[in-house]
């Protein structure tokens, strides 16, 4: 998250919206508004004036009460009484005279009663209303000493109205300076995007300063730019100016004061988005080398006293002198070159180093474990000398010295390579599935930085600007034209252009000429009582190592959260969570479906991953809500596969629903579960979720899932309705044993298949496996319900169908004849 004050933002921008209207345009463009804080606006204080303390006595002892002469103009010398510590003379301080409505608010307030005696009032932070380190003190608020006697103070206090808080995708860390975050809303309409509001050359002109740097050939793949300049006779107990802490206690930056660079250091990150390096000139020992460790020996205290061990550290980049190590670039520095406020002369590097050696540095070694390193962020490759630029610029202004040049070295001539993507219109609009105009896109691309090197007419070749390390692919590209374009501007209805290859494979394609209609599907569930929810793309990967551990996880590369870190392989997930979730809220009988995509590792596909849409759905607790003329009856694994039959034959009577024996899905029961096939396709899976997993997320009842391959099948978009027959139906049953490894769905698809028209229903109502049986076999009873369309019909042809199918079990499946009822 970032906090930036909007008076800030409106020296890089110039908006003429409130700040509820900036935060509404913040928020399309993707980036949140966490809040807004609201400070109650005192840009302009009357009568304040820059003062200088000339004399300070102690005036009274309980309460201490300070006496003081403090001059406002050439000419006239205050007499002020004040509880404030003393400062030095010739302290440069904001005084409000008599005159001012500060003075009147205060004057009659009992803890300021020495007031009555003063000819003004010493302005203090908790007068002011300003924050220190987020709290307000009585602190002495101190000006430059640059700073003109008798001047109206007010254009040193910058005190902001407003603060925004805003937080940031992690994929775009361009973003996390006041640069990259107005860079990026400058392509707003109604914002202007002028200029930085610094100077960005070097204003005094350089002494010749100069130090070796010697590089070690081994270091070309890691390190490619170096910069550094040198600044000489400084004084660092200058003070730091008033505009650089403000903006940086609104961020929530502590100020240093003893060290007044790392408050630089701070500001330059806060500013431009990369860092900076400073050392003490003078305890830096004959030339500079940058290297390998290469069978080191030595250890040194870092600037937090920490012990560093180079040993068996061949990979470490190190910085040294002509004795010692100075620092580990990116990381840590040696306590004796630090910079203090006695220190005169100062060393400056700025440099590049790619981010994959921070990355590997930071997992494999302990001591520098810090995953919030600035780093291992992506930073840009182009922007160090404007940085070094600005931070000398801002050194010899408030500290004061005498400059060398900016030394620059591309070692070995490497330079960082931008990238290029090829942009078609056609998939523009393939994947958003309406037009945009030509004009307006590359409108968009030009505000974005992004270059048109190539145009053919239906192609762009697209140059990549260097701050954009997330733009991989084309589907980025178009996903910033959405984003910028504005997602309110979308059509209500779009036409859904999807190649046929890129969603269904046509070897599991069932149902010829049709089309698939998932909104009568969901319509279906919904009248069932399931209630429609939709879940993050994203989940926790211990979660589903849980549910799928031999499925390799599709890691994001910046995650929000650890929760959110991979990308599901199945909606099951999300819908057991919904399950929980409303449990813990004493909510029962609970039904859902989810219909979405999951992701899967894929080496065929262009990216290594495949999209597969899924359909799912969970449900637990009682089959009916609690009602006074009906006893709870709780779901079980029978109505959930109805659900799934009735989804599939309520569309075409000719498709075939069957339910065979699985046995590798382990989230389910191994003895409560089945797969489900379509016309002799395997399209998914149903069954009671496996205890261990009921148990693990403390559900209360047994749990029924199904997850469907939407990708295989397309659905008939016609209902079929059919003739009622008003001839009397007639049931049999035939109970015979059978062998054990024979499932019911065998004996229906073989009676199906003798197409006898008679038979419009059969049925299985018993399976007894025990005493009085053969080994090896089972008890089952069937019910066949037969009717003939045209007449009624009579016992002789009834047999007759009987005697058909018993021949044939007898046959196929060598059954042994019980009994026939």
């Amino acid at each position: 998250m970032i906090k930036f004050s909007t008076s800030w933002l409106n020296e890089w921008l110039n908006y003429d919206k409130d700040i509820n209207s900036l935060s509404e345009k913040i928020t399309m463009l993707g980036f949140e508004v966490e809040r807004i804080e609201y400070i109650k606006k005192k840009t302009n204080f009357d009568n304040i004036y820059v003062g200088e303390i000339i004399k300070s006595d102690l005036y009274t002892t309980d309460p201490k009460i300070y006496k003081l002469k403090i001059l406002i103009n050439n000419e006239k010398l205050l007499k002020i009484f004040s509880n404030i510590n003393i400062f030095k003379k010739k302290t440069k301080i904001v005084l409000a005279t008599k005159n001012s409505s500060l003075y009147k608010k205060y004057i009659n307030h009992p803890e300021y009663f020495f007031l009555l005696k003063s000819e003004g009032l010493l302005c203090s932070k908790k007068i002011l209303n300003l924050y220190e380190n987020n709290i307000l003190t009585k602190n002495l608020i101190k000006l430059p000493n640059n700073s003109c006697n008798g001047e109206d103070a007010n254009k040193y206090l910058y005190i902001t109205d407003n603060i925004l808080h805003i937080n940031i995708p992690t994929n775009r860390t361009d973003c996390l300076s006041i640069l990259g975050f107005t860079r990026e809303l400058s392509v707003l309409k109604k914002f202007f995007y002028f200029k930085k509001p610094y100077i960005n050359n070097l204003k005094k002109k350089s002494k010749i300063y100069k130090i070796n740097i010697n590089f070690d050939k081994n270091i070309n793949d890691i390190l490619y730019q170096y910069n550094y300049c040198i600044i000489k006779n400084i004084n660092l107990n200058k003070e730091i100016p008033l505009f650089i802490k403000n903006k940086l206690l609104q961020s929530s930056i502590r100020i240093v004061s003893e060290n007044p660079l790392l408050n630089i250091y701070n500001y330059i990150i806060l500013e431009l988005g990369y860092p900076i390096q400073f050392y003490d000139l003078n305890k830096i020992q004959g030339n500079i080398y940058i290297e390998n460790n290469k069978q080191n020996k030595n250890n040194f205290l870092n600037f937090e006293n920490q012990k560093i061990n180079l040993i068996n550290n061949n990979y470490l980049l190190l910085i040294k002198d002509n004795n010692k190590i100075i620092s580990i670039p990116g990381i840590t520095q040696n306590k004796n070159v630090i910079v203090n406020l006695k220190t005169k002369d100062i060393f400056i590097e700025c440099f590049f180093i790619k981010k994959e050696y921070f990355n590997f540095l930071l997992s494999k070694n302990p001591y520098f474990n810090n995953k919030t390193n600035i780093y291992t962020r992506f930073l840009d490759p182009y922007i160090q000398k404007e940085v070094i630029i600005r931070t000398v610029n801002l050194i010899l202004k408030i500290f004061g010295g005498n400059r060398s040049k900016i030394y620059t070295n591309n070692i070995n001539n490497i330079n960082y390579i931008k990238k290029k993507i090829k942009l078609s219109f056609k998939h523009i609009y393939k994947m958003l599935g309406f037009n945009i105009l030509k004009k307006d896109i590359i409108d968009i691309l030009n505000k974005l930085g992004f270059l048109i090197i190539k145009k053919t007419t239906n192609n762009y070749i697209i140059k990549i600007p260097s701050w954009r390390n997330d733009i991989e692919i084309e589907e980025d590209l178009i996903e910033e034209i959405i984003r910028v374009y504005g997602y309110d501007k979308i059509p209500s209805k779009i036409k859904i252009y999807l190649i046929q290859k890129n969603i269904l494979n046509k070897k599991k394609v069932i149902l010829k000429n049709t089309n698939i209609n998932i909104k009568n599907i969901k319509n279906i569930l919904i009248n069932k009582g399931y209630h429609e929810v939709i879940n993050y793309s994203f989940i926790n990967p211990k979660i589903q190592s849980i549910l799928y551990p031999n499925i390799k996880h599709i890691k994001i590369n910046n995650p929000l959260t650890n929760e959110t870190s991979v990308m599901r392989n199945s909606l099951s997930y999300g819908l057991i969570n919904n399950i929980v979730y409303n449990q813990n809220r004493q909510q029962k009988n609970l039904r859902f479906f989810e219909y979405g995509l999951c992701f899967l590792k894929d080496l065929k596909e262009k990216i290594g991953i495949s999209q597969k849409l899924m359909l799912a759905g969970i449900t637990n607790g009682n089959l009916y809500s609690d009602y006074w003329g009906k006893k709870k009856e709780l779901i079980n694994f029978y109505d959930i596969k109805g659900d799934i039959e009735y989804i599939f034959k309520v569309f075409d009577q000719s498709n075939i629903i069957e339910f065979r024996p699985q046995h590798d899905n382990k989230i389910l029961h191994p003895y409560i579960s089945t797969s489900i096939y379509l016309n002799n396709i395997c399209i998914g899976y149903l069954g009671m979720l496996h205890p261990n997993l009921i148990n693990f997320f403390n559900i209360k009842y047994d749990t029924f899932l199904f997850e469907i391959f939407f990708n295989k099948i397309i659905i008939n978009n016609n209902f079929n309705f059919t003739k009622i027959i008003n001839l009397p139906i007639n049931k049999r049953d035939i109970s015979f044993s059978i062998k054990q490894n024979i499932y019911f769905v065998e004996i229906l698809s073989l009676l199906k298949k003798l197409k006898l028209k008679e038979i419009i229903k059969i049925t299985l109502i018993d399976i007894y496996q025990g005493n009085n049986i053969p080994i090896g076999y089972k008890n089952i009873t069937l019910s066949l319900f037969i009717q003939h369309k045209d007449h009624t019909l009579k016992e002789e042809e009834i047999n007759k169908i009987l005697n058909k199918c018993i021949l044939e079990l007898k046959n196929k499946f060598q059954i042994l004849l019980r009994d026939n009822i």
